[in-house]
């Protein structure tokens, strides 16, 4: 099974239909579907051109702003997010990507109470139709829209209060990649993570771009190895954009991020060669 996906993010001004042909006649199985394209469609149409295309949907994007960061109110938040439960089991998805929203006015006791309210009423939801929700780790430092923890640590905290199968973590490495804390957890939290996203960061013009991996500043190899040595055997989703990638460029990102994560696969089995070759070095 091929264990990389493409966001849609990643080709962001390409419809489903565009990116569902492209990605089949690469041979690229797994896709994270963004709701907002989904809903472009008939909900029948875009399930089927998923469907007899056997791709698999790596994850749904996203329900949050359950703090009202997001023109909803917290109940609409909530409702929201049911409805992405449903969307995220009829398409398969691994898993629905769940962001809290920002802090705004309010003080961040009432903002981890707001979000834990809503985790609460989503979650029979989520057992009902079988999905798995995944909030991303991520920091108010370097994400102030998105989330109200102020690092990626206590997001994982957060996170723990729950079961692994009721909220899992996404661990996206332009989020985390420099974060020491984080991965030196990962032998102990891989039973909760729902999915890897990957990206590189590099400078572009003073902006940050999400780069393909291996083609910024990241250790992501480093990150790969240590997720495939602990037993993560899970998807990893390239979720890439920004100024050095346009729309007349995606078919050639798509095949840059094929051969992106060969070459981290490749790297990976030289690893393990020379790892296994020390072990018994060791034993002599």
């Amino acid at each position: 099974m091929v264990r990389f996906s493409i966001s849609e993010f990643s080709t962001y001004r390409w419809s489903l239909e565009q990116e569902v042909t492209e990605l089949s006649r690469r041979g690229i199985q797994n896709i994270g579907v963004w709701r907002a394209k989904y809903s472009d469609f008939d909900s029948d149409y875009a399930t089927d051109l998923l469907y007899l295309n056997d791709l698999r949907v790596s994850s749904l994007s996203w329900a949050g702003g359950f703090t009202g960061s997001c023109g909803m109110s917290h109940e609409q938040a909530i409702e929201d997010g049911i409805a992405a439960i449903r969307t995220a089991a009829r398409i398969g998805a691994e898993c629905l990507i769940v962001h809290p929203g920002n802090r705004g006015n309010h003080t961040r006791r009432h903002c981890r109470r707001l979000f834990s309210k809503a985790i609460e009423r989503m979650l029979p939801a989520a057992a009902d139709f079988g999905v798995t929700l995944a909030m991303e780790a991520m920091s108010r430092q370097n994400s102030s829209a998105w989330t109200v923890f102020d690092s990626e640590e206590e997001a994982l905290s957060f996170a723990c209060d729950y079961l692994p199968q009721e909220l899992g973590i996404v661990l996206d490495l332009f989020h985390i990649g420099n974060n020491s804390a984080v991965f030196e957890a990962v032998p102990s939290i891989i039973p909760r993570i729902a999915l890897v996203q990957l990206a590189d960061r590099s400078e572009h013009d003073s902006r940050s771009c999400r780069c393909r991996p291996g083609t910024g500043n990241l250790p992501v190899q480093t990150w790969f190895n240590m997720l495939e040595d602990n037993g993560y055997r899970g998807l990893y989703e390239i979720e890439v954009f920004g100024p050095l990638y346009g729309a007349l460029r995606y078919r050639q990102l798509l095949d840059d991020c094929a051969q992106s994560f060969r070459l981290l696969k490749s790297r990976n089995l030289t690893h393990h060669r020379a790892s296994a070759t020390q072990s018994s070095a060791n034993l002599d």
